[in-house]
């Protein structure tokens, strides 16, 4: 037998909770969830495509798996590694509770985190004791070669897109080019018990979740996307990704796809074509909650539009983020308010349902301004849906500092105190983060108009005008 050669061939994957308490808040005015928590874990599965011929991959989601605590420490008696997939938020805390049982039971098993966080923060994810490698960025190709490392027992050193510990010292290995991802396996569902991932969602009753590119070309200073991709993108070729849909959708009687791409209309001839050939297809499927930058979606044309719709998507999601536009420019969306009630337009035009996002509280603006525009603005999207209200909703949140980012570096000269350890990021609330520069007043004022906005409330028209123009009487 090779002394150098590992012998335990599983390995275990984690998907945190997001929040600390994982119930969706129900939409009044539609069946959509303001926070659909029952998510399929993507990250993993495009880790675990790489691996599954020659690992035992298992793959544990905290959002399905409600007895993840007990199943981890005995599913990694045995493995070569346990791997964390994290975001900013509560994940942080959840996976580190976990990674603490699993070392202090099994202190020689490597630790290994990837996801947004950790690639924005790799210093001070490692400075963790119980986290032994960070995976920077995409990280199909770096998982498997560190697999191949530990299945080995070989040195790290030579690993692209890697922070690792030595003892007590960290060391980080130059970046990897991001890849092309149609290089890659098919995503494989049947590593997860399906079943327990699929939802009801707005129009219909088995939806699953679905990405067809990684990555996002903008810049918004406010996203750990650009940290995470370095402002890179990849998608699928039209007919993979139609292919893939129709493999889903038959595969596991799907009638509703939620698309996780952070930029699906980034190149209009790609998705055009996919809309012809999911046309051709002739599935009937719907796809939701389809993400668009709102520069784009305002231009993007009636004939493509028009497509979109014939090819089963109902509902677009936007990232408006603010009526101000000194916030936006601060922002750097590259956008105009003007195009805000351009893509509303559009969205009534072709009969597409509308999800927006609206933030308050940007660094260095007008705080007065930025709330009483942002409101107004809302207002305008619910005065054009007046009379089919359930055909759309708008996420009202608060900004939220992300390391790394510009805004972030904003805030911290603004009076935002720096947060310098991974426990501190995994216990701050993302939800509903209070800036020292936003005034309590204006901070209530906003919550009580999220919590009277219609899909919230349940109010009908005329009620929520009366109700709005209270609102900003408080205001003016």
């Amino acid at each position: 037998m090779n002394p150098g050669f590992n012998e335990k061939k599983t390995i275990v994957l984690f998907n945190p909770l997001p929040v600390k308490h994982p119930i969706a808040i129900q939409n009044k005015k539609t069946t959509s969830f303001q926070v659909p928590l029952v998510n399929v874990p993507l990250s993993l599965l495009a880790l675990a495509r790489m691996v599954r011929d020659d690992f035992d991959v298992r793959i544990f989601n905290a959002v399905v798996d409600s007895d993840y605590i007990e199943k981890i420490p005995d599913a990694c008696k045995d493995a070569l590694c346990l791997a964390v997939s994290s975001m900013t938020c509560y994940q942080i805390r959840d996976g580190i509770n976990v990674s603490e049982a699993i070392k202090r039971r099994y202190p020689s098993l490597p630790v290994i985190w990837g996801g947004y966080h950790p690639s924005t923060e790799p210093e001070q994810t490692l400075k963790n004791p119980f986290i032994d490698i960070v995976i920077r960025g995409q990280g199909e190709l770096t998982f498997r070669e560190v697999v191949e490392k530990l299945r080995h027992n070989a040195q790290l050193d030579g690993i692209p897109g890697i922070s690792y510990k030595v003892g007590n010292n960290i060391f980080h290995n130059p970046e990897r080019r991001f890849e092309d991802i149609n290089l890659f396996p098919r995503l494989d569902y049947d590593l997860i018990d399906v079943e327990r991932h699929i939802k009801g969602y707005k129009f219909g009753k088995r939806c699953l979740d679905y990405y067809s590119s990684q990555g996002c070309a903008s810049g918004c200073s406010f996203c750990s996307e650009p940290v995470f991709c370095g402002r890179r993108w990849s998608g699928l070729v039209p007919e993979k990704a139609a292919s893939e849909l129709e493999y889903l959708a038959k595969t596991y009687d799907i009638d509703t796809f939620m698309i996780r791409d952070s930029d699906f209309f980034l190149n209009v001839g790609r998705v055009k074509k996919m809309f012809e050939l999911l046309i051709e297809k002739d599935l009937n499927i719907r796809l939701t909650s389809v993400n668009g930058r709102m520069d784009q979606f305002s231009r993007i044309g009636d004939d493509v539009l028009a497509l979109a719709r014939r090819a089963g998507i109902h509902e677009v999601f936007i990232g408006f983020e603010s009526g101000y536009q000194d916030a936006l420019d601060a922002m750097g969306k590259r956008a105009r308010v003007s195009q805000i009630m351009k893509c509303v337009d559009e969205c009534i035009k072709h009969d597409l349902d509308l999800r927006g996002s609206f933030m308050i509280g940007v660094p260095g603006v007008d705080v007065k301004e930025e709330v009483r525009r942002t409101l107004a603005e809302i207002h305008r999207i619910i005065c054009a849906y007046r009379d089919r209200l359930a055909h759309m909703d708008i996420l009202l949140s608060f900004f939220t500092p992300y390391p790394h980012t510009e805004l972030y570096e904003t805030g911290v000269k603004k009076g935002l105190k720096p947060l310098d350890t991974l426990e501190d990021w995994g216990d701050f609330d993302q939800f509903d983060f209070k800036a020292p520069w936003l005034p309590q007043e204006y901070f209530d004022i906003v919550r009580e108009f999220r919590a009277g906005m219609p899909w919230n409330s349940g109010c009908e028209f005329e009620e929520w005008r009366k109700f709005y123009n209270v609102i900003m009487q408080r205001i003016s």
